[in-house]
């Protein structure tokens, strides 16, 4: 049993077009006349229905499922202003898609929903769950518990929230030959395969831990009972009371928030967008209230160091079995730390693989994720600023 894979990519200007030249590049790599499914993440500078067009119009039959992105990754390293196509034909693949639509009214009920039109098919070994919720729209966290009062809690759901080229402004998510906006679509893997996951970010603490003591959803208002930007004055002076009205995209990049969940290894990183007037603390996530907090650190170093950890945990879940694709969920943030040396993150994963399966992925306004995503053990969590590697292997083939 064999898994064929293709990735196809185009800049063409012309949206039809480069969704039909991405799509056929796939089926050539592929070598393939059609695919059975097509993961596709795009630039929000191609006209979205008249690139899923392009794409129905080489494939027309295939199960479509992707998102718009604030960056595209193919196996070259990053792009921008593409589309990227991965297109598959197996007879060992399985796999279910699903949509769950008003995220921003119920975010529960549209993971939920997504991952209840997933299961409808009754997969063979059900593997991974693919989340790709609106990265603008609702909150993450609980479209993934949604999805997990279906499929399980410890059940693997990994993925991203849709981007925009950093505009902020709307994504957009694919399903079969339509476009969507608030919602959420999925991709369940079943069948004889094998798939490997791992996620980290690379971010340490510093100073001590504090309480949420007062906030809610993504916003804390303060910590162990004073405001909560305190956190960052302690630590830059009056400095920080100048974060109040100027840009905070560097400093919430580069000292985020890091969030301890109990068991866990690893603290869930919470981006901090903004601080309010009033010394609250605006987050990218949700961060409950009686939550305990640390102020996060990281360089390029660790940023590269935690994708050859998550790599490397990836190829541990499938011990010796040969990859077939790689699928990268990664964050804006970590791009704008590495800069010029981006490109370094994509390398350092697939060096760590070893391998040269095809790589898709993108860059988006959060990631989902086990905290210790080996063998499958512990629940999946939203994330802000990790990269999370999912891969595709046969089951019961050997590397070489």
């Amino acid at each position: 049993m064999s898994i064929q894979v293709g990735l196809g990519t185009s800049e063409n200007p012309d949206a039809f077009l480069a969704g039909r030249q991405a799509a056929r590049g796939a089926c050539q790599k592929a070598k393939e006349d059609f695919l059975d499914l097509l993961i596709v993440f795009a630039s929000v500078k191609f006209e979205q229905q008249d690139l899923l067009r392009g794409i129905k119009s080489i494939c027309q039959d295939a199960t479509i499922v992707g998102c718009s992105t604030a960056g595209e990754i193919t196996t070259a390293g990053p792009a921008k202003a593409s589309v990227a196509v991965m297109g598959f034909k197996s007879d060992a693949l399985r796999f279910s898609a699903g949509l769950g639509c008003g995220l921003s009214q119920d975010a529960r009920g549209a993971g939920q929903k997504c991952a209840q039109e997933a299961i409808r098919a009754k997969l063979y070994k059900r593997h991974a769950f693919i989340m790709l919720p609106d990265g603008l729209s609702g909150n993450g966290a609980d479209a993934i518990r949604g999805a997990q009062e279906v499929l399980g809690t410890s059940f693997p759901i990994v993925g991203g929230s849709a981007g925009d080229d950093y505009l902020f402004q709307k994504t957009y998510q694919y399903y079969q030959d339509k476009v969507f906006s608030d919602a959420v679509v999925g991709i369940l893997f079943g069948g004889e395969i094998s798939v490997g996951i791992g996620s980290r970010h690379g971010w340490h603490a510093i100073g001590k831990g504090h309480e949420v003591t007062k906030g809610h959803g993504n916003i804390i208002e303060s910590l162990d009972g004073r405001e909560a930007l305190k956190i960052y004055r302690d630590y830059f002076g009056e400095e920080a009371q100048k974060l109040k009205e100027s840009s905070w995209a560097k400093i919430g990049t580069i000292y985020p928030l890091g969030m301890s969940i109990p068991d866990e290894e690893e603290y869930l990183i919470r981006y901090v967008s903004k601080a309010t007037p009033e010394g609250s603390l605006v987050c990218a996530a949700e961060v409950p209230q009686g939550s305990q907090v640390r102020l996060m650190i990281t360089d390029k170093e660790g940023v590269l160091n935690a994708a050859r950890e998550a790599a490397a945990r990836a190829r541990e879940g499938l011990k010796e079995a040969k990859i077939s694709a790689i699928i990268i969920f990664d964050s804006i943030a970590r791009k704008r730390i590495l800069g010029r040396r981006a490109k370094e993150e994509i390398e350092v994963i697939k060096n760590t693989l070893g391998v040269d399966a095809p790589v898709i992925g993108f860059y988006g306004y959060g990631q989902q994720a086990p905290l210790r995503a080996q063998r499958y053990i512990g629940k999946s969590y939203f994330h802000n600023e990790t990269v999370v590697v999912l891969c595709l292997a046969e089951s019961g083939s050997k590397r070489e």
